[in-house]
């Protein structure tokens, strides 16, 4: 197994009025990475909701010179 890497998901909402909150459709996946037991935050990443969080991680790694390192993605 590779290095791990943590990540959270947060969805964009609106306020609507009367307590009510809309989904716009986009979120944004920020990433972290434990150092001396400290979550130390990599990147962010928004995204639409459609798209596979995992996948796109994975290919921002890629594009960034990760592209030959093993990560374990794990959701939060």
């Amino acid at each position: 197994m590779g290095k791990k890497l943590y990540y959270t998901i947060d969805k964009e909402t609106n306020d609507v009025g009367g307590g009510f909150q809309e989904v716009t459709g986009n979120k944004e996946v920020t990433v972290y990475e434990i150092i001396d037991n400290v979550p130390t935050q990599c990147f962010t990443l928004d995204l639409e909701l459609s798209q596979n969080s995992e996948e796109e991680i994975k290919e921002y790694l890629d594009d960034n010179g990760y592209g030959d390192e093993t990560f374990e993605l794990i959701q939060l």
